[in-house]
């Protein structure tokens, strides 16, 4: 380890570091992950990481990482699949249906028709339907999950994303997130 730091000879085949992008993907409880460049253009983002969740669905699993940059609350949300994918959401409390134009009958007829024609708008910004499904959130990474239900909408220049959730039980909640390039993150052990 001391010889990597202080460039002692490296085995062959080894590189000089693990890829940056790689770093998030085995970020736990207790790391910083710093997103450069994210509170402004010359600003990073310093979040400590206080809960890794994940998620299972038919179309894919994903994992979450909870933490808080100062006193504001941040959700990274993470996938692997040959490509790595972040997006993440620093909305304190979820908002509701009506705040993108939507109501119960609206997700119904989205499910059905499952088309990418369909869209809603936020903020004066047309967000194109990506998909909807069922999915298992597993608190904390253990249990057996719980159930609910996802309807995902992309931005037309796909940097962000509107996520309609529905729980058991609990009103619809809709969250928004940026979509943030891997190289622009860095997880640490702290």
């Amino acid at each position: 380890m001391f010889g990597s730091l202080f460039g002692g000879k490296k085995k062959r085949g080894e590189s000089d570091s693990s890829p940056a992008e790689d770093s998030i993907r085995l970020a736990g409880i207790g790391h910083t992950v710093v997103i450069a460049g994210f509170v402004s253009s010359i600003e990073d983002a310093y979040i400590i990481i206080e809960q890794v969740n994940r998620y299972e669905s038919d179309v894919g699993g994903w994992h979450e990482l909870v933490g808080s940059d100062g006193e504001k609350r941040v959700g990274i949300e993470w996938s692997y699949d040959g490509e790595l994918f972040i997006s993440v959401n620093e909305q304190g409390a979820p908002m509701g249906l009506d705040s993108v134009g939507l109501d119960d009958d609206a997700l119904v007829r989205l499910d059905e028709e499952h088309s990418i024609d369909n869209y809603l708008t936020y903020e004066g910004d047309p967000y194109k339907y990506k998909n909807s499904y069922e999915a298992v959130f597993y608190k904390d990474n253990r249990g057996e999950g719980d159930v609910f239900y996802l309807w995902e909408f992309v931005s037309g220049d796909s940097k962000r994303i509107v996520s309609v959730v529905k729980w058991e039980g609990s009103p619809f909640e809709v969250y928004t997130s940026v979509v943030v390039s891997p190289e622009l993150v860095t997880a640490y052990k702290t």
